[in-house]
């Protein structure tokens, strides 16, 4: 029952509160996985480990909140977005993971201080410490979540982004992600305990939390980074060609330095 009570709540948040994307550089260029995976070089056997290990997170309390997760360092915890877990200095409460496989349920999250872990106490959205990492309440099952990738981020970098169900496709299966092509456009060096690099990926509401993977020399895909931060939806700057100042950008958080050791003390490692 609370399956299909979160899934009409979901499908309702995400489909009655259209806001156009924040478009980089000319078209939208994200699409069903599906349907746009393989010409991004996705095998079949990748596109079903995404689907096992990436998904929908929400958090159904007062002020309900959604957006994007994975599956991170093992298969019983996840990474996010801080900000969808928060109200100002309130934590936000029932929560849930749902990967976003045809059949898959909503997994609770356990977001006390014991099962979990967050960029601070009071994550600002957008910034270095807006990251989460929360452990669910069951592990998903034979789901390999996608090894961190801890290597220098470049100018350039090529980059397949991973949306749970962003604003702007309500037509879409909720079951299905979003994927897109975009690239590394700048690495500032950041003072933080974080790290985190500018790119030219398209956003809009509900792509806090995407995946962020890399195909290395050797042909493997890993996870390196997260989105947490866009620019402006629509208006003029709706397809302007790459401008920080502007706010024609999305940022992301790198999944190594203080993220992943959150990760792993969380996991027992």
């Amino acid at each position: 029952m609370i399956r299909h009570v979160l899934a009409l709540t979901l499908w309702g948040l995400t489909s009655t509160h259209v806001i156009p994307a924040n478009i980089i550089d000319g078209k939208d260029d994200r699409g069903a996985l599906v349907q746009l995976g393989p010409a991004l070089g996705l095998s079949p056997a990748e596109i079903t480990r995404i689907r096992a290990v990436f998904g929908n997170v929400a958090c159904f309390g007062d002020k309900p909140r959604i957006g994007s997760a994975a599956l991170f360092v093992t298969n019983g915890q996840i990474l996010s977005a801080a900000h969808i877990f928060f109200e100002g200095a309130t934590r936000a409460t029932k929560c849930f993971f749902r990967p976003q496989n045809a059949n898959a349920g909503w997994v609770p999250l356990l977001t006390d201080n014991t099962h979990a872990r967050f960029g601070s106490a009071t994550p600002k959205p957008g910034s270095n410490s807006d990251w989460a990492v929360v452990r669910l309440a069951a592990p998903i099952a034979s789901a390999v979540p996608f090894a961190v990738d801890r290597a220098l981020r470049a100018v350039g970098d090529k980059l397949i982004v991973v949306t749970a169900h962003p604003q702007g496709f309500d037509t879409l299966d909720p079951a299905m992600p979003v994927v897109q092509a975009c690239a590394v456009r700048r690495v500032p060096k950041s003072t933080e305990a974080t790290t985190f690099y500018r790119s030219d990926c398209d956003a809009s509401p509900g792509s806090s939390g995407g995946m962020h993977l890399f195909r290395g020399g050797d042909g493997a895909l890993s996870f390196r980074g997260m989105t947490i931060s866009t620019g402006p939806s629509g208006g003029a700057l709706d397809g302007a060609p790459y401008d920080e100042k502007a706010g024609s950008v999305t940022t992301a958080l790198g999944t190594d330095a203080a993220i992943l050791k959150a990760g792993r003390e969380l996991a027992g490692e």
